[in-house]
Protein backbone atom coordinates (compact mmCIF):
# COMPACT_ATOMS: atom_id res chain seq x y z
CA UNK A 1 0.00 0.00 0.00
CA UNK A 2 1.41 3.35 -1.01
CA UNK A 3 0.54 7.06 -1.16
CA UNK A 4 1.24 8.28 -4.70
CA UNK A 5 0.96 12.04 -4.13
CA UNK A 6 0.98 14.89 -4.81
CA UNK A 7 2.99 16.16 -1.84
CA UNK A 8 2.70 19.91 -2.49
CA UNK A 9 -0.88 21.17 -2.60
CA UNK A 10 -1.34 24.68 -3.94
CA UNK A 11 -4.45 24.17 -6.13
CA UNK A 12 -7.32 21.68 -6.27
CA UNK A 13 -5.86 18.21 -6.82
CA UNK A 14 -6.54 14.50 -6.43
CA UNK A 15 -4.66 12.54 -3.79
CA UNK A 16 -3.77 9.11 -5.14
CA UNK A 17 -3.11 5.77 -3.46
CA UNK A 18 -2.18 2.26 -4.53
CA UNK A 19 -3.84 -0.54 -2.55
CA UNK A 20 -4.44 -4.17 -3.37
CA UNK A 21 -5.57 -7.12 -1.30
CA UNK A 22 -3.65 -10.39 -1.58
CA UNK A 23 -6.62 -12.67 -0.97
CA UNK A 24 -9.62 -10.30 -0.79
CA UNK A 25 -10.92 -7.21 -2.53
CA UNK A 26 -10.07 -3.80 -1.01
CA UNK A 27 -13.43 -2.17 -0.22
CA UNK A 28 -12.31 1.26 1.04
CA UNK A 29 -9.22 3.44 1.21
CA UNK A 30 -9.24 6.34 3.68
CA UNK A 31 -6.93 9.35 3.63
CA UNK A 32 -5.92 10.77 7.03
CA UNK A 33 -4.40 14.24 7.51
CA UNK A 34 -2.65 14.47 10.87
CA UNK A 35 -4.72 11.52 12.06
CA UNK A 36 -8.09 12.98 10.99
CA UNK A 37 -10.00 11.31 8.14
CA UNK A 38 -10.51 13.70 5.24
CA UNK A 39 -12.33 11.21 3.05
CA UNK A 40 -12.59 7.66 1.70
CA UNK A 41 -12.82 6.12 -1.75
CA UNK A 42 -14.31 2.69 -2.44
CA UNK A 43 -13.38 2.31 -6.12
CA UNK A 44 -10.19 1.86 -8.13
CA UNK A 45 -8.04 3.80 -8.82
CA UNK A 46 -8.27 5.05 -5.24
CA UNK A 47 -8.24 8.83 -5.04
CA UNK A 48 -9.62 11.79 -3.12
CA UNK A 49 -10.13 15.23 -4.61
CA UNK A 50 -9.16 18.06 -2.25
CA UNK A 51 -9.06 21.84 -2.37
CA UNK A 52 -6.14 23.25 -0.34
CA UNK A 53 -8.18 26.39 0.38
CA UNK A 54 -10.43 24.17 2.52
CA UNK A 55 -7.52 22.55 4.40
CA UNK A 56 -5.13 24.02 7.00
CA UNK A 57 -1.96 25.61 5.58
CA UNK A 58 1.48 24.35 6.49
CA UNK A 59 3.30 21.03 6.75
CA UNK A 60 1.27 17.95 7.66
CA UNK A 61 1.44 14.18 7.81
CA UNK A 62 -0.77 12.19 5.43
CA UNK A 63 -1.48 8.50 5.91
CA UNK A 64 -3.75 6.06 4.08
CA UNK A 65 -5.59 3.03 5.44
CA UNK A 66 -7.10 0.23 3.38
CA UNK A 67 -9.85 -2.18 4.49
CA UNK A 68 -10.52 -5.38 2.58
CA UNK A 69 -13.72 -7.40 2.33
CA UNK A 70 -12.59 -9.67 5.19
CA UNK A 71 -12.29 -6.69 7.53
CA UNK A 72 -8.48 -6.63 7.57
CA UNK A 73 -6.84 -3.20 7.77
CA UNK A 74 -3.45 -1.99 6.59
CA UNK A 75 -1.91 1.46 6.94
CA UNK A 76 0.85 3.22 5.06
CA UNK A 77 3.65 5.11 6.73
CA UNK A 78 2.95 8.84 7.17
CA UNK A 79 4.08 11.04 4.29
CA UNK A 80 4.95 14.74 4.64
CA UNK A 81 2.73 17.07 2.58
CA UNK A 82 2.71 20.84 2.30
CA UNK A 83 -0.49 22.84 1.88
CA UNK A 84 -0.35 26.44 0.63
CA UNK A 85 -3.46 27.53 -1.25
CA UNK A 86 -2.76 29.74 -4.24
CA UNK A 87 -4.99 28.60 -7.08
CA UNK A 88 -8.47 28.03 -5.65
CA UNK A 89 -11.53 29.78 -7.03
CA UNK A 90 -14.23 29.96 -4.36
CA UNK A 91 -17.49 31.96 -4.33
CA UNK A 92 -18.22 33.23 -0.82
CA UNK A 93 -21.87 33.64 0.20
CA UNK A 94 -23.83 34.66 3.29
CA UNK A 95 -27.55 34.77 4.11
CA UNK A 96 -29.27 37.31 1.89
CA UNK A 97 -28.48 38.58 -1.58
CA UNK A 98 -25.14 36.81 -2.03
CA UNK A 99 -26.76 33.44 -1.32
CA UNK A 100 -29.57 34.18 -3.78
CA UNK A 101 -26.94 34.80 -6.45
CA UNK A 102 -25.10 31.65 -5.44
CA UNK A 103 -28.24 29.52 -5.97
CA UNK A 104 -28.05 30.04 -9.75
CA UNK A 105 -24.36 29.16 -9.80
CA UNK A 106 -24.97 25.97 -7.84
CA UNK A 107 -27.64 24.80 -10.26
CA UNK A 108 -25.47 25.53 -13.32
CA UNK A 109 -22.57 23.62 -11.77
CA UNK A 110 -18.77 23.64 -11.95
CA UNK A 111 -18.46 25.98 -8.98
CA UNK A 112 -17.33 25.93 -5.37
CA UNK A 113 -19.56 27.93 -3.03
CA UNK A 114 -18.57 28.43 0.60
CA UNK A 115 -21.35 29.54 2.96
CA UNK A 116 -20.66 31.68 5.99
CA UNK A 117 -22.22 30.74 9.35
CA UNK A 118 -25.95 31.51 9.48
CA UNK A 119 -29.34 30.07 8.54
CA UNK A 120 -30.31 29.60 4.89
CA UNK A 121 -33.90 28.80 3.90
CA UNK A 122 -33.97 26.25 1.08
CA UNK A 123 -36.47 24.03 -0.70
CA UNK A 124 -35.09 21.78 -3.46
CA UNK A 125 -31.79 23.63 -3.64
CA UNK A 126 -30.34 22.01 -6.77
CA UNK A 127 -26.67 21.22 -7.28
CA UNK A 128 -25.43 20.51 -10.81
CA UNK A 129 -22.38 18.77 -12.26
CA UNK A 130 -19.06 19.63 -10.63
CA UNK A 131 -20.59 21.55 -7.73
CA UNK A 132 -18.98 21.92 -4.32
CA UNK A 133 -21.23 23.29 -1.58
CA UNK A 134 -19.11 23.93 1.51
CA UNK A 135 -20.22 25.28 4.85
CA UNK A 136 -18.24 26.78 7.69
CA UNK A 137 -19.08 23.95 10.10
CA UNK A 138 -22.20 23.14 12.13
CA UNK A 139 -23.21 26.82 12.42
CA UNK A 140 -23.93 26.90 8.67
CA UNK A 141 -27.54 25.68 8.66
CA UNK A 142 -29.76 24.88 5.68
CA UNK A 143 -33.36 24.78 6.82
CA UNK A 144 -36.75 24.23 5.21
CA UNK A 145 -39.53 26.76 4.74
CA UNK A 146 -41.15 27.30 8.14
CA UNK A 147 -44.29 25.23 8.68
CA UNK A 148 -44.43 23.91 5.11
CA UNK A 149 -44.14 20.51 3.53
CA UNK A 150 -41.21 19.81 1.26
CA UNK A 151 -40.00 16.94 -0.89
CA UNK A 152 -36.27 17.54 -0.34
CA UNK A 153 -34.24 20.43 1.00
CA UNK A 154 -31.18 19.79 -1.19
CA UNK A 155 -31.09 17.91 -4.51
CA UNK A 156 -27.82 16.63 -6.00
CA UNK A 157 -28.43 16.10 -9.69
CA UNK A 158 -25.42 15.16 -11.76
CA UNK A 159 -21.84 13.97 -11.43
CA UNK A 160 -18.84 14.98 -9.33
CA UNK A 161 -20.83 16.74 -6.56
CA UNK A 162 -19.62 17.46 -3.00
CA UNK A 163 -21.57 18.72 0.03
CA UNK A 164 -19.47 19.25 3.15
CA UNK A 165 -19.19 20.90 6.56
CA UNK A 166 -22.71 22.13 7.24
CA UNK A 167 -25.99 21.33 8.99
CA UNK A 168 -29.26 20.38 7.28
CA UNK A 169 -32.18 20.99 9.64
CA UNK A 170 -35.26 19.07 8.51
CA UNK A 171 -37.53 20.81 10.98
CA UNK A 172 -38.91 17.58 12.47
CA UNK A 173 -42.60 16.77 12.88
CA UNK A 174 -43.23 15.75 9.27
CA UNK A 175 -45.07 12.62 8.20
CA UNK A 176 -42.33 11.61 5.79
CA UNK A 177 -44.69 9.69 3.50
CA UNK A 178 -44.75 9.75 -0.30
CA UNK A 179 -46.78 12.97 -0.27
CA UNK A 180 -44.65 14.77 2.28
CA UNK A 181 -41.20 13.54 1.26
CA UNK A 182 -39.27 15.10 4.09
CA UNK A 183 -35.85 14.24 2.61
CA UNK A 184 -32.81 16.14 3.81
CA UNK A 185 -30.57 15.47 0.78
CA UNK A 186 -31.91 13.72 -2.33
CA UNK A 187 -29.48 12.28 -4.89
CA UNK A 188 -31.28 12.17 -8.23
CA UNK A 189 -31.62 9.20 -10.57
CA UNK A 190 -28.52 8.86 -12.76
CA UNK A 191 -26.21 10.79 -10.47
CA UNK A 192 -22.68 9.56 -9.83
CA UNK A 193 -19.59 10.45 -7.83
CA UNK A 194 -21.51 12.26 -5.09
CA UNK A 195 -19.75 12.60 -1.73
CA UNK A 196 -21.48 13.98 1.38
CA UNK A 197 -19.03 14.69 4.22
CA UNK A 198 -19.00 16.05 7.74
CA UNK A 199 -22.69 16.87 7.73
CA UNK A 200 -25.21 17.17 10.55
CA UNK A 201 -28.67 16.15 9.42
CA UNK A 202 -31.02 16.89 12.30
CA UNK A 203 -34.78 16.95 12.73
CA UNK A 204 -35.14 14.55 9.80
CA UNK A 205 -38.80 14.16 8.82
CA UNK A 206 -38.55 11.29 6.35
CA UNK A 207 -35.10 10.22 5.11
CA UNK A 208 -31.83 11.92 5.95
CA UNK A 209 -30.33 10.97 2.57
CA UNK A 210 -32.22 9.26 -0.26
CA UNK A 211 -30.80 8.11 -3.59
CA UNK A 212 -32.50 6.06 -6.28
CA UNK A 213 -32.31 4.89 -9.88
CA UNK A 214 -29.10 4.21 -11.81
CA UNK A 215 -26.78 5.91 -9.35
CA UNK A 216 -23.14 5.05 -8.66
CA UNK A 217 -20.45 6.07 -6.17
CA UNK A 218 -22.77 7.88 -3.79
CA UNK A 219 -21.16 8.13 -0.34
CA UNK A 220 -22.06 9.58 3.06
CA UNK A 221 -19.03 9.97 5.32
CA UNK A 222 -18.12 11.27 8.78
CA UNK A 223 -21.59 12.64 9.42
CA UNK A 224 -24.37 12.66 12.02
CA UNK A 225 -27.96 11.85 11.03
CA UNK A 226 -30.71 12.15 13.63
CA UNK A 227 -34.47 12.14 13.98
CA UNK A 228 -36.69 12.72 16.99
CA UNK A 229 -38.18 9.24 16.68
CA UNK A 230 -40.59 10.07 13.83
CA UNK A 231 -38.38 10.08 10.72
CA UNK A 232 -38.32 6.86 8.71
CA UNK A 233 -34.65 6.26 7.87
CA UNK A 234 -31.22 7.81 8.08
CA UNK A 235 -29.83 6.70 4.71
CA UNK A 236 -31.84 5.00 1.94
CA UNK A 237 -30.41 3.81 -1.38
CA UNK A 238 -32.95 2.33 -3.79
CA UNK A 239 -30.72 -0.01 -5.77
CA UNK A 240 -31.08 -1.65 -9.18
CA UNK A 241 -29.05 -3.57 -11.76
CA UNK A 242 -27.49 -0.23 -12.75
CA UNK A 243 -26.50 0.75 -9.19
CA UNK A 244 -23.03 0.26 -7.74
CA UNK A 245 -20.55 1.49 -5.13
CA UNK A 246 -22.94 3.03 -2.62
CA UNK A 247 -21.34 3.60 0.79
CA UNK A 248 -21.93 4.91 4.29
CA UNK A 249 -18.71 5.37 6.28
CA UNK A 250 -17.93 6.55 9.85
CA UNK A 251 -21.39 8.04 10.35
CA UNK A 252 -23.68 8.10 13.40
CA UNK A 253 -27.38 7.42 12.79
CA UNK A 254 -30.04 7.43 15.51
CA UNK A 255 -33.69 7.86 16.33
CA UNK A 256 -35.54 6.53 13.26
CA UNK A 257 -38.64 4.36 13.05
CA UNK A 258 -37.71 1.95 10.26
CA UNK A 259 -34.04 1.84 9.29
CA UNK A 260 -30.70 3.30 10.17
CA UNK A 261 -28.97 2.45 6.87
CA UNK A 262 -30.88 0.76 4.05
CA UNK A 263 -29.27 -0.39 0.80
CA UNK A 264 -32.63 -1.43 -0.59
CA UNK A 265 -32.16 -3.79 -3.52
CA UNK A 266 -34.83 -6.44 -2.95
CA UNK A 267 -34.98 -8.38 -6.24
CA UNK A 268 -33.73 -11.95 -5.86
CA UNK A 269 -31.21 -13.73 -8.02
CA UNK A 270 -29.73 -10.71 -9.79
CA UNK A 271 -26.05 -11.31 -10.69
CA UNK A 272 -24.73 -7.77 -10.18
CA UNK A 273 -27.49 -5.65 -8.65
CA UNK A 274 -26.36 -2.84 -6.34
CA UNK A 275 -22.81 -4.08 -6.68
CA UNK A 276 -20.14 -3.40 -4.03
CA UNK A 277 -22.12 -1.53 -1.40
CA UNK A 278 -20.00 -0.62 1.65
CA UNK A 279 -21.24 0.07 5.20
CA UNK A 280 -18.10 0.71 7.26
CA UNK A 281 -17.41 1.84 10.83
CA UNK A 282 -20.81 3.43 11.50
CA UNK A 283 -22.76 3.66 14.77
CA UNK A 284 -26.53 3.06 14.46
CA UNK A 285 -28.85 3.25 17.46
CA UNK A 286 -32.45 3.50 18.63
CA UNK A 287 -34.43 2.25 15.64
CA UNK A 288 -37.97 1.76 16.91
CA UNK A 289 -41.42 1.95 15.34
CA UNK A 290 -44.14 2.55 17.97
CA UNK A 291 -46.76 1.09 15.62
CA UNK A 292 -44.91 -2.25 15.84
CA UNK A 293 -44.89 -2.51 19.63
CA UNK A 294 -46.91 -5.71 19.40
CA UNK A 295 -44.10 -7.38 17.46
CA UNK A 296 -41.80 -7.07 20.44
CA UNK A 297 -44.09 -7.48 23.42
CA UNK A 298 -46.45 -10.18 22.17
CA UNK A 299 -45.52 -13.86 22.25
CA UNK A 300 -46.84 -14.19 18.71
CA UNK A 301 -46.50 -11.92 15.72
CA UNK A 302 -49.90 -10.33 16.09
CA UNK A 303 -49.08 -6.96 14.57
CA UNK A 304 -49.17 -6.67 10.76
CA UNK A 305 -45.81 -5.89 9.19
CA UNK A 306 -43.61 -7.50 11.86
CA UNK A 307 -40.07 -7.94 10.55
CA UNK A 308 -40.39 -5.48 7.67
CA UNK A 309 -38.64 -2.59 9.43
CA UNK A 310 -36.94 -1.64 12.73
CA UNK A 311 -33.57 -2.66 11.28
CA UNK A 312 -30.18 -1.13 11.98
CA UNK A 313 -28.42 -1.96 8.68
CA UNK A 314 -30.02 -3.74 5.71
CA UNK A 315 -28.16 -4.64 2.53
CA UNK A 316 -29.45 -6.34 -0.61
CA UNK A 317 -26.70 -6.11 -3.22
CA UNK A 318 -24.00 -8.36 -4.60
CA UNK A 319 -20.57 -8.41 -2.92
CA UNK A 320 -21.55 -5.91 -0.25
CA UNK A 321 -19.24 -5.35 2.73
CA UNK A 322 -20.71 -4.56 6.16
CA UNK A 323 -17.67 -4.12 8.37
CA UNK A 324 -16.81 -2.66 11.77
CA UNK A 325 -20.22 -1.17 12.58
CA UNK A 326 -21.87 -0.86 16.00
CA UNK A 327 -25.64 -1.29 16.26
CA UNK A 328 -27.52 -0.66 19.52
CA UNK A 329 -31.24 -1.03 20.17
CA UNK A 330 -32.41 -1.67 16.63
CA UNK A 331 -35.54 -3.39 17.77
CA UNK A 332 -36.12 -6.08 15.13
CA UNK A 333 -32.61 -6.82 13.89
CA UNK A 334 -29.15 -5.33 13.93
CA UNK A 335 -28.08 -6.33 10.40
CA UNK A 336 -30.13 -8.04 7.68
CA UNK A 337 -29.40 -9.32 4.20
CA UNK A 338 -32.16 -9.02 1.60
CA UNK A 339 -32.53 -9.25 -2.17
CA UNK A 340 -29.53 -10.58 -4.06
CA UNK A 341 -27.07 -10.83 -1.19
CA UNK A 342 -24.39 -12.96 -2.81
CA UNK A 343 -20.74 -13.02 -1.70
CA UNK A 344 -21.58 -10.45 0.96
CA UNK A 345 -19.27 -10.09 3.96
CA UNK A 346 -20.57 -9.14 7.42
CA UNK A 347 -17.43 -8.93 9.53
CA UNK A 348 -16.31 -7.42 12.81
CA UNK A 349 -19.58 -5.76 13.77
CA UNK A 350 -20.90 -5.28 17.32
CA UNK A 351 -24.63 -5.65 17.91
CA UNK A 352 -26.40 -5.08 21.22
CA UNK A 353 -29.95 -5.44 22.49
CA UNK A 354 -31.94 -6.56 19.44
CA UNK A 355 -34.53 -9.24 18.80
CA UNK A 356 -32.23 -10.80 16.18
CA UNK A 357 -28.58 -9.86 15.86
CA UNK A 358 -28.09 -10.79 12.19
CA UNK A 359 -30.99 -11.94 9.98
CA UNK A 360 -30.07 -13.85 6.82
CA UNK A 361 -32.99 -13.60 4.41
CA UNK A 362 -33.68 -16.40 1.93
CA UNK A 363 -31.60 -16.12 -1.25
CA UNK A 364 -28.43 -15.07 0.61
CA UNK A 365 -25.66 -17.24 -0.81
CA UNK A 366 -21.89 -17.75 -0.59
CA UNK A 367 -21.57 -15.03 2.03
CA UNK A 368 -19.31 -14.69 5.06
CA UNK A 369 -20.57 -13.76 8.53
CA UNK A 370 -17.51 -13.70 10.78
CA UNK A 371 -15.97 -12.22 13.94
CA UNK A 372 -19.13 -10.39 14.96
CA UNK A 373 -20.07 -9.77 18.60
CA UNK A 374 -23.78 -10.16 19.41
CA UNK A 375 -24.99 -9.36 22.92
CA UNK A 376 -28.48 -9.71 24.44
CA UNK A 377 -30.36 -10.89 21.37
CA UNK A 378 -33.28 -13.32 21.43
CA UNK A 379 -31.61 -15.00 18.43
CA UNK A 380 -28.02 -14.26 17.51
CA UNK A 381 -28.09 -15.25 13.81
CA UNK A 382 -31.27 -16.39 12.10
CA UNK A 383 -31.12 -18.01 8.64
CA UNK A 384 -34.58 -17.62 7.13
CA UNK A 385 -36.58 -20.58 5.86
CA UNK A 386 -36.89 -21.59 2.21
CA UNK A 387 -39.77 -19.85 0.45
CA UNK A 388 -40.54 -18.18 -2.88
CA UNK A 389 -38.35 -20.85 -4.43
CA UNK A 390 -35.12 -19.98 -2.65
CA UNK A 391 -33.16 -20.68 0.51
CA UNK A 392 -29.76 -19.49 1.73
CA UNK A 393 -26.87 -21.78 0.87
CA UNK A 394 -23.11 -22.15 1.09
CA UNK A 395 -22.65 -19.39 3.64
CA UNK A 396 -19.95 -19.40 6.32
CA UNK A 397 -20.62 -18.46 9.95
CA UNK A 398 -17.22 -18.34 11.63
CA UNK A 399 -15.68 -17.10 14.88
CA UNK A 400 -18.68 -15.05 15.96
CA UNK A 401 -19.22 -14.48 19.68
CA UNK A 402 -22.67 -14.60 21.25
CA UNK A 403 -23.31 -13.35 24.78
CA UNK A 404 -26.61 -14.07 26.53
CA UNK A 405 -28.43 -14.97 23.31
CA UNK A 406 -31.55 -17.12 23.57
CA UNK A 407 -30.42 -19.13 20.55
CA UNK A 408 -27.02 -18.47 19.03
CA UNK A 409 -27.41 -19.67 15.42
CA UNK A 410 -30.73 -20.88 14.00
CA UNK A 411 -30.71 -22.36 10.48
CA UNK A 412 -34.18 -22.97 9.08
CA UNK A 413 -35.56 -25.19 6.31
CA UNK A 414 -33.51 -25.09 3.11
CA UNK A 415 -30.50 -23.39 4.67
CA UNK A 416 -28.13 -26.06 3.33
CA UNK A 417 -24.42 -26.54 2.65
CA UNK A 418 -23.35 -23.93 5.22
CA UNK A 419 -20.22 -23.93 7.40
CA UNK A 420 -20.67 -23.12 11.10
CA UNK A 421 -17.17 -23.05 12.54
CA UNK A 422 -15.38 -21.73 15.62
CA UNK A 423 -18.23 -19.74 17.13
CA UNK A 424 -18.35 -19.08 20.89
CA UNK A 425 -21.58 -18.97 22.91
CA UNK A 426 -21.43 -17.39 26.38
CA UNK A 427 -24.37 -17.90 28.74
CA UNK A 428 -27.84 -18.66 27.49
CA UNK A 429 -29.48 -22.04 27.29
CA UNK A 430 -28.68 -24.95 24.96
CA UNK A 431 -28.89 -25.81 22.21
CA UNK A 432 -26.84 -22.85 20.99
CA UNK A 433 -27.01 -24.05 17.37
CA UNK A 434 -30.28 -25.34 15.91
CA UNK A 435 -30.60 -26.96 12.49
CA UNK A 436 -34.31 -27.08 11.69
CA UNK A 437 -34.83 -29.06 8.50
CA UNK A 438 -31.41 -27.91 7.28
CA UNK A 439 -29.04 -30.38 5.59
CA UNK A 440 -25.45 -30.95 4.47
CA UNK A 441 -23.96 -28.38 6.85
CA UNK A 442 -20.53 -28.59 8.49
CA UNK A 443 -20.74 -27.76 12.21
CA UNK A 444 -17.27 -27.84 13.72
CA UNK A 445 -15.19 -26.54 16.66
CA UNK A 446 -17.92 -24.43 18.21
CA UNK A 447 -17.71 -23.78 21.96
CA UNK A 448 -20.39 -23.11 24.56
CA UNK A 449 -19.42 -21.80 27.99
CA UNK A 450 -21.26 -20.83 31.15
CA UNK A 451 -24.36 -22.40 29.62
CA UNK A 452 -26.99 -24.60 31.22
CA UNK A 453 -26.47 -28.32 30.75
CA UNK A 454 -27.53 -29.83 27.45
CA UNK A 455 -26.36 -30.46 23.90
CA UNK A 456 -24.65 -27.59 22.10
CA UNK A 457 -26.28 -28.53 18.78
CA UNK A 458 -29.96 -29.34 18.27
CA UNK A 459 -31.56 -31.08 15.28
CA UNK A 460 -35.25 -30.53 14.48
CA UNK A 461 -37.63 -31.32 11.68
CA UNK A 462 -39.87 -28.67 10.13
CA UNK A 463 -41.98 -28.16 7.02
CA UNK A 464 -41.38 -26.81 3.56
CA UNK A 465 -43.57 -23.98 2.34
CA UNK A 466 -45.80 -26.52 0.56
CA UNK A 467 -46.44 -28.40 3.82
CA UNK A 468 -44.10 -31.36 3.24
CA UNK A 469 -42.01 -32.37 6.24
CA UNK A 470 -38.37 -31.32 6.10
CA UNK A 471 -35.70 -33.35 7.89
CA UNK A 472 -32.11 -32.42 8.66
CA UNK A 473 -29.88 -34.89 6.83
CA UNK A 474 -26.20 -35.50 6.16
CA UNK A 475 -24.83 -32.82 8.45
CA UNK A 476 -21.24 -33.19 9.69
CA UNK A 477 -20.34 -32.53 13.34
CA UNK A 478 -16.87 -32.44 14.91
CA UNK A 479 -15.19 -30.83 17.90
CA UNK A 480 -18.22 -29.00 19.32
CA UNK A 481 -17.78 -28.70 23.09
CA UNK A 482 -19.25 -27.12 26.20
CA UNK A 483 -16.91 -25.68 28.80
CA UNK A 484 -17.29 -24.08 32.21
CA UNK A 485 -15.06 -21.12 31.38
CA UNK A 486 -14.67 -19.07 28.22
Amino acid sequence: MEFLGPRDLTAPAVLRARAAGKTARVVAVTFFLDGRPIGSDTTKPYGLDVDPALLPDGRHKLRIEAVDSLGRRRSSRPTAVTIASEGSDIVEAAPGESFERARDLLERGDVTVRLAPGRYEVDELELGDGTRLVGSGPRTVLTGPPGKRYWALVVAKGTNIRITDLTVDGGGDGRGDAEDGGIGIAVFDGSSDVRLQRLRLIGVRGHGVNTWGAHSSVSLQDSHVESDGKGEAGFVALGSDETRDTSVIRTRVRGFTSFGILLQQQDHGRPAADLHGVVLDNVVSDIRDPSRDGCWTAAKRSTPGCGTNEGGIWTGGVEAAVIGNTVRRARWDGIETVGSSTRTTIVGNKIYDTRTGIYIEHSTNRSLIARNLIVDALTGINVEWWHEGAGSKRNTFAYNRFVRSGTGIFVDVGGDHNRIVGNVFVGGKPPAIILQGSSKNVVRDNVGCRMRSGSLVGIESARWDDGREAFSRNNQFAGNTSEGRC
